[in-house]
């Protein structure tokens, strides 16, 4: 079926980050794709918070707001194909993906692994590169949709790609832990600005852009010691939360966004300027 909302893939959306920017796009109006790799039962939640959301079943004349789990590995191609089938099966289009999906695991350089390597491009770099490939002629149809509303995109915004990249790749004082995955998000931030300037996906009005957070109050914060100290490093000084950065997001997924293209923009309350 084909819906009439805008719809929105968010990978790694059983929890943290992900679970706030599914909630508050579908607090936007859009229908949700919650992308998961190994936990249902949490994916499962985050579908049954939107279906009980204030307002997405009050109006009998208007198409309820809806949410589906999707069990996929990103940076494995068969997975990712079956996640972009799935959604057309259910929604009949792709307005919006985030790439929230990340593989993280601090560790010395001493003690690195290859696999380790390997997993990391994976999930950050290999599954964003090649789901964007796969989501591009479903993308440039919702955003041509989009432009024949109103010049400059529909009221509601065009076609986006968002990715969640980190402030660990723009700072060189992140200690050697937190190498790899910084290493990834770098690679990250290269594909939002060469995809943005790409002739199918920025050419085609897709606009691509990246949101770089500062320490966020998540599990992967928690794993680190001393994880609550970062709350001194901003002016606000606290430890960001998971609304801070979905705020983010549904800007970047608006039509008030439509003229911002290939930025990663960091959210860090001050803590990198």
């Amino acid at each position: 079926m084909t819906s009439s909302r805008r719809v929105a893939i968010i990978t790694g959306a059983s929890r943290g980050i992900g679970r706030g920017i599914a909630l508050r796009l579908a607090k936007d109006g859009f229908n949700i794709v919650i992308n998961y790799n190994s936990s249902i039962a949490k994916a499962q939640e985050v579908v049954n918070e939107i279906a009980a959301l204030p307002g997405t079943h009050s109006d009998k004349e208007v198409e309820h707001v809806r949410a589906i789990a999707v069990q996929a590995d990103v940076g494995k191609m068969e997975d990712a194909q079956r996640l972009l089938r799935d959604t057309i099966a259910s929604f009949g289009r792709i307005d919006i993906v985030v790439f929230n999906a990340a593989w993280i695991q601090f560790t010395s350089i001493r003690d690195l692994a290859e696999q380790s390597y390997l997993d990391a491009f994976d999930t950050n770099v290999k599954g964003p590169l090649f789901f964007s490939k796969l989501a591009q002629p479903h993308l440039a149809k919702a955003q041509e949709e989009a432009a024949v509303v109103q010049f400059g995109g529909s009221p509601l915004g065009g076609s986006r790609i968002i990715s969640i990249s980190s402030v660990a790749a723009i700072r060189s004082d992140i200690g050697e832990s937190m190498l790899l995955y910084a290493m990834t998000k770098g690679a990250l931030n290269q594909l939002t600005r060469v995809l943005a300037r790409d002739p199918d996906f920025g050419g085609k009005g897709i606009t691509v852009n990246a949101v770089a957070p500062g320490p966020i109050d998540t599990d992967a914060l928690r794993m680190l010691p001393q994880w609550d100290s970062h709350a001194s490093k901003n002016p606000q000084k606290r430890i960001g939360q998971v609304d801070d950065i979905a705020d983010v997001v549904s800007f970047l997924a608006s039509n008030d966004s439509r003229w911002v293209n290939g930025h990663t923009m960091v959210a860090s309350a001050g803590a990198v300027v």
